[in-house]
């Protein structure tokens, strides 16, 4: 198998530990999905990592669906379709986390004159607000 992504996307690792918690071999091609010039688009339609390719050659992308391609997600997902529909939207919200930090992390690495500061504002806020929906799930099990 090989994991294409690149080494400072937070859904790439994620990806990593399922992949080596599972004791999965793979080869990991570092790709730049924001630089012109890329891999990632043969890969997936969207030039978005990661991706990971399978030794048949399917091409699977998003975070998402390959972590229940390598079978984490009945492993970690609740029998009970209530319960498992929660579980999954715990993990969207964390994902959504990461991209709003992944988002202010780019928007920061523009010229300081061309930086939107409503945009660095909107983003802070879906990062504050993220990170307390998942402190408060910690703390009583619920999501609001």
């Amino acid at each position: 198998m090989k994991l294409i992504g690149s080494y400072t996307s937070p859904f790439v690792r994620k990806i990593s530990v399922i992949l080596l918690e599972k004791n999965l071999p793979f080869e990991f091609v570092n790709e730049f999905p924001y630089q012109d010039v890329n891999g990632v688009g043969k890969y997936n339609p969207l030039g978005k990592v990661p991706v990971l390719v399978t030794d048949g050659g399917e091409c699977w992308y998003d975070s998402p669906i390959i972590a229940q391609y390598l079978g984490a997600a009945p492993a970690m997902v609740p029998a009970d379709p209530k319960a498992a529909l929660k579980m999954r939207q715990l993990e969207a919200l964390a994902d959504g986390v990461m991209e709003a930090a992944q988002a202010l992390v780019r928007e920061k690495s523009r010229p300081a004159a061309q930086q939107s500061e409503s945009e660095l504002l909107r983003q802070r806020e879906k990062v504050t607000r993220g990170l307390d929906a998942l402190e408060a799930y910690v703390a009583d099990g619920s999501l609001r």
